[in-house]
């Protein structure tokens, strides 16, 4: 009998097996979740605005090219020379002379009366007066 109880000890107690079963859920890999599908899709919508983003932002950052340079340097040389012009009538103007430069949204208004060369000048951002004596 104890030959019987050490054989029955050394053996292994029976097991019982079933079968595995995985149902895949993602589409990624073949599965059917629609929940699963239209997060991955949400995601990728989200990353792809991210990065349209991010292209604009460094398209408008960037340097403009050497013939867009050329070009900025004449607008900005003729607005200088028009600024120079537009000064030297306004401080050269006689004694009762009065008059508005308009140009966009922006005017210039001067009055040249009893020695004194007043001049407003109005922007979209604000108004800036100037009071000069003229020595008349």
């Amino acid at each position: 009998m104890a030959v019987g109880l050490v054989a029955a000890a050394a053996m292994p107690p029976a097991c019982f097996a079933t079968d595995m079963f995985y149902q895949l859920r993602s589409p990624t890999f073949g599965g059917n979740d629609p929940a699963a599908f239209q997060s991955a899709q949400y995601e990728k919508s989200l990353r792809d605005q991210r990065d349209a983003t991010a292209a604009a932002a460094a398209r408008a950052v960037a340097a403009p090219g050497p013939s867009q340079q050329f070009a900025n340097a004449i607008i900005s040389q003729l607005n200088s020379l028009v600024a120079r012009d537009v000064a030297l009538k306004i401080s050269n103007s006689k004694d009762g002379d009065a008059g508005t430069i308009q140009s966009g949204d922006v005017s210039v208004t001067f009055v040249n009366a009893d020695g004194q060369l007043n001049i407003v000048i109005n922007t979209s951002t604000g108004s800036t007066s100037l009071s000069l004596p003229t020595g008349n």
